[in-house]
């Protein structure tokens, strides 16, 4: 059964830093639409042919979210089949010997970490999604962040030649 891919756009950015080993190249990077909140994501569950309304699926979510939190600050990591896992690490110094660690003076930080899962059927590891995403550009930028396209096989910026011979090799 074949599937229609869903389109995420991206822009091309230039590396900025002088310091990198690869300064100057181009990277892309995904667009980001847009970030649904707990109730917009509730709207949406609920309109999937879904029988809970968007308020039952909000308050399951909400009560999810808070007892995610506290599970992880317990070190008790949360899977969710066919997503992945939800864990605790710790980011710290090292100390020389055991008998000198100090938590308190080392720990630089306690984060969430989250970890796909693969499955046959709902495989969200990165190169599944990319089996499954068909990316489309969007916008270039220059490492100062000035737009541009492609005009006559170089790069220009925007307004500086006339639109109104658009070549369509703009990206």
């Amino acid at each position: 059964m074949a599937s229609k891919k869903i389109e995420m756009q991206y822009d091309l950015r230039q590396n900025s830093n002088e310091n990198s080993t690869v300064y100057g190249k181009w990277f892309p990077k995904a667009v980001r639409r847009s970030t649904l909140n707990l109730r917009g994501l509730s709207d949406h569950i609920s309109e999937h042919g879904s029988i809970y309304t968007r308020d039952v699926v909000q308050g399951v979510l909400s009560k999810f979210t808070t007892c995610l939190i506290e599970l992880v600050q317990q070190g008790v990591a949360c899977k969710l089949d066919g997503l992945g896992t939800f864990y605790p690490t710790l980011e710290a110094k090292g100390a020389d010997t055991p008998i000198s660690y100090n938590i308190n003076e080392y720990l630089k930080g306690v984060h969430l970490r989250f970890c796909p899962e693969g499955c046959d059927n709902d495989n969200i590891t990165s190169r599944a999604m990319r089996e499954k995403v068909q990316l489309q550009q969007n916008m270039i930028f220059d490492m100062y962040g000035v737009p541009k396209k492609v005009k006559d096989g170089q790069l220009v910026n925007y307004g500086e030649e006339d639109d109104a011979e658009d070549d369509g090799n703009n990206g």
